[in-house]
Formats: C-alpha cells, structure tokens, sequence
C-alpha cells in the first residue's frame, strides 16, 4: 500500500476515533508509519488531511448507494434498496461512517463528484415522480424523508446508544421511506 494510502486510512480511523479536533499529525503519521516529510509531501495540513479522508468516505458511500438506487427496477425497490445500502454501509465502515457524521469540512458539497451524484439521483427521483410512483417534492425534503430516520439511527448506533445493528433494523427503515415517500 502507498504511504498516502496509508496516511488516509490512519488519518480516517484517527479522526473516527478522536474526532478531527483531537486527532493529531503526530498521531496519523506513526499510526501509519509515515515520516513527517512524507506526510507534509502529501498534505499541507491537518484540514487538508481531514477534507480529503472526509471526501474519500463520500465518494465511497455515494458510489455504493447510487449502485443500489441505480439499478432498481421501480421506485419502491429504490427506495428501500438505498435505505437498505446506507445502513449495510454503515454498518461495514463504522471509521468512514464515524467521519461523514462529523462537521463536513469547506470544498467537499462543490466537488464534482459531489455534484454528479445528486444530479443523478434528482434525475432518478424526477423520473419516478414524473409517472406518479413518489411524491413530487422538493429534493431536500426527499432527501431528509428517505434517509433521515437511517441516518439518525446510524448516527446513534455508531454512538453506542442503539444495541441493534442497523441490517437489523434495515427492512424496518426501508418500509418506513417508502410509505412515506411514495405517491397518496
């Protein structure tokens, strides 16, 4: 594995673990058996560090998500298929998942793999509210309907203040944004 490599996963689980505030260079840099020249060749700083361990996590969520909600065959199985993804995420990448909940650091909204993920899930959404499968709202209502109730529980669990895993609680979630996502 590349040093840089190395730094961002010891930087991820770092600022998992410590929050972005506590974690230090010092601490990144031995967790990943990097020098400090070689830490500084790859970032200038720690807000360097911390927003590209955070937009390395967003990519990977939103590429796992877009792949769920993506190839759906309908609106419900979209739906429930995205809802179902974000906590299996989380699930599975409890560091990255520990980092997107924290503060989301300046750059990251304007990226443009940022912008292309909401464009293509707005189009999915457009699409399906075009025939009538889901509600025809605004895409931040959408957003907060679909996965608020899974982010919160996710934020919680991560937490340590739900005991059960969000799979297990997934199926629940999932049916819980359809009804309220789908068309009256």
């Amino acid at each position: 594995m590349k040093i840089r490599d190395r730094l961002l996963l010891a930087a991820e689980r770092q600022f998992a673990e410590q929050g972005a505030l506590e974690a230090t260079l010092a601490q990144i840099r031995d967790a990943a058996g990097a020098s400090v020249g070689a830490l500084y060749h790859h970032f200038p700083d720690k807000a360097d560090l911390y927003r590209q361990v955070w937009a390395n996590a967003l990519v990977d969520y939103q590429q796992h998500f877009w792949a769920a909600v993506g190839d759906s065959a309908d609106a419900r199985e979209g739906i429930t298929a995205g809802v179902r993804e974000h906590l299996r995420w989380v699930a599975e990448n409890q560091y990255r998942a520990k980092v997107l909940t924290s503060a989301r650091p300046p750059g990251v909204r304007e990226s443009d793999s940022n912008r292309e993920f909401l464009r293509n899930v707005a189009r999915w959404w457009r699409t399906h509210a075009g025939y009538g499968a889901v509600r025809d709202l605004s895409f931040d209502l959408v957003y907060a309907l679909w996965l608020g109730p899974a982010q919160e529980y996710s934020r919680q669990w991560l937490g340590g203040d739900m005991l059960a895993a969000p799979t297990d609680v997934a199926d629940d979630l999932a049916d819980a944004a359809w009804l309220a996502l789908r068309a009256a």
